[in-house]
């Protein structure tokens, strides 16, 4: 019984020394502690499956890490037509505000000054020298979301007639009226709602009668303040920037005096950088004359 129980230790001992070689001491330890857990008959066959457990485990971890690593995500989901038109719709609105904040909030201006490459419209305007400006738009507001709406109208339409056309390319039958677009600017964002009637059928049939989608935007503030400040070049011929930044920290704004009498505002949100550019044309001197 002794010799069986040596040649078991022993081929144990040799099997272990093949796959954890160099490592006397923690091998005797190990066997130390094993002898007082387990009976001897059965202490080679649990190691060897232990063993085999844990590189069959490495070897897949591996295995998984390397094809993630290479093709990306395992699972990934596609985006639901919903989510694709609003968000070709907020790609879009985002553009229309960056134009809009860069032009005076007019699309395609027609009284416009040229400054470094830019259309800035004005806001307040006369051409005559010593007499205030006339305010051109005396709801901004309400002209900044009809602009918005003239930009986004066809970019809407081509962003749903994708989606309509990625869908019937899968065999979905789509139906669609020509989309009803309105914007409202707000403090700290903007919505657009789109009346569309979208029906999609196949196995089932979903209805949309309306998408909704806004984007963060502080248009809304800059706006406000550029009509205060066309309020007072029409009453006054000038206006005081510092004051508003004295009562707005969080807002710069920028009076660049041209050599026409024209004055272009910047109004720029410091934390945003978002800005709102426009152009006034009041009190303005004739050439050669000095005055403030």
């Amino acid at each position: 019984m002794k010799k069986r129980e040596r040649k078991k230790n022993s081929r144990f001992g040799s099997v272990f020394n093949r796959i954890l070689p160099n490592s006397k001491r923690s091998d005797s330890r190990f066997e130390s502690v094993f002898n007082r857990i387990l009976p001897n008959s059965k202490r080679s066959q649990i190691t060897i499956f232990i063993i085999l457990a844990i590189i069959i485990l490495a070897i897949v971890l591996i295995v998984l890490y390397l094809n993630q690593s290479r093709i990306g995500p395992i699972i990934t989901r596609e985006a639901s037509p919903l989510e694709k038109i609003r968000g070709c719709v907020q790609d879009s609105l985002q553009e229309g505000v960056n134009l809009l904040g860069r032009q005076g909030g007019a699309i395609d201006p027609t009284n416009f000054f040229p400054y470094k490459g830019e259309k800035v419209d004005y806001l307040c305007y006369t051409e005559e020298y010593y007499k205030r400006c006339v305010v051109q738009k005396p709801l901004l507001r309400r002209s900044v979301e009809q602009e918005l709406i003239i930009f986004l109208q066809p970019r809407v339409e081509d962003c749903i007639n994708a989606v309509k056309s990625s869908l019937e390319k899968k065999d979905y039958t789509v139906s669609i009226k020509d989309p009803e677009i309105s914007t409202r600017l707000l403090p700290k964002n903007i919505i657009v709602d789109i009346g569309l009637d979208l029906k999609i059928s196949k196995e089932k049939t979903e209805i949309y009668e309306d998408i909704r989608t806004d984007i963060d935007s502080k248009l809304y503030e800059l706006v406000m303040i550029a009509s205060s400040i066309i309020a007072w070049e029409a009453r006054f011929g000038d206006s005081e920037v510092m004051s508003y930044m004295m009562y707005y920290p969080n807002i710069k704004v920028e009076k660049k005096m041209q050599s026409d009498g024209t004055k272009i505002y910047i109004i720029t949100d410091r934390k945003s950088n978002e800005k709102f550019m426009f152009a006034s044309r009041s009190m303005a001197l004739p050439p050669g004359v000095t005055g403030r």
